[in-house]
């Protein structure tokens, strides 16, 4: 497939990517949350791998992962990671063969603008009957702090379907119409961060979620010059804001046959 104008976007901020989304330690805590719900017997198939930050964490606890993202150049960085075991492949047409796979992840994938039905009929299609597809989800509970509203405020009117938003909410629908049971989240993990009103206006100037959500309408540039004027506008915009979010994980399962029983490991 040919690349998009949202394969370039992140082909642009694959040098900084993982530096901007908090690096190696929290990787770390996303593979420290995965592996519990993972079989180390069992292959595991990264779908949009991004730079391989997260898949390089569960195979240094021991489990073998194959990644596929449509980013060339986020790729390039997975593939220093990972060697040969990543393919450049669009999430939405896996180049796998049918009810192969156990176990699949996506850290931070469904938000970015993939047309989620397709994700999820093709992570429908490659499991195996009781096979698993763990999400964590970029934006799946968003703050509510005073920086949190006018962000969420600004999404909202850019995409007023949700098409960005990976909440439990939006996803389970879209997953169960394709045959992936939605089981819950487990793995709760609260976190916190520091930034100013400020910083983050002047990150919404480089492109919301860092280059991930482009903004290239001029409409869409007036809503953002306007959130940024508030941001700035609020109480002490230089001072950082702790900031708290929690990261979790969906569970997702491939429904069984009627009729098929479970299989024996």
């Amino acid at each position: 497939m040919a690349p998009t104008s949202d394969t370039a976007e992140f082909d642009d901020i694959a040098p900084t990517y993982d530096e901007s989304r908090g690096g190696t330690a929290r990787a770390a805590g996303f593979a420290d949350q995965l592996a519990p719900l993972l079989d180390p017997a069992l292959p595991v198939l990264d779908i949009g791998v991004g730079t391989g930050i997260v898949a390089a964490e569960l195979t240094a606890r021991g489990f073998e992962v194959v990644g596929v993202d449509l980013s060339p150049g986020m790729l390039a960085r997975a593939r220093a990671r990972l060697g040969h075991r990543v393919a450049v492949a669009d999430a939405g047409r896996l180049p796998i063969r049918s009810a192969s796979v156990s176990q699949a992840v996506s850290t931070w994938l469904l938000h970015a603008g993939p047309d989620r039905a397709a994700v999820f009929a093709e992570a429908a299609r490659v499991l195996r009957p009781g096979g698993r597809y763990l999400v964590i989800p970029a934006r799946g509970m968003r703050p509510t702090d005073d920086i949190g509203r006018i962000v969420n405020e600004l999404e909202d009117r850019l995409d007023p379907a949700g098409t960005r938003q990976d909440g439990p909410e939006y996803l389970a629908p879209t997953a169960a119409a394709h045959g992936l049971s939605y089981d819950g989240t487990a793995a709760e993990r609260p976190t916190t961060f520091e930034i100013s009103p400020r910083a983050m206006a002047d990150s919404l100037a480089r492109g919301l979620f860092t280059g991930a959500w482009p903004i290239t309408d001029q409409d869409e540039r007036h809503i953002l010059t306007e959130t940024r004027t508030r941001l700035l506008s609020l109480p002490a915009p230089d001072t950082p804001r702790t900031r708290h979010m929690t990261d979790f994980v969906m569970l997702f399962t491939k429904r069984r046959c009627p009729r098929e029983p479970a299989r024996v490991r």
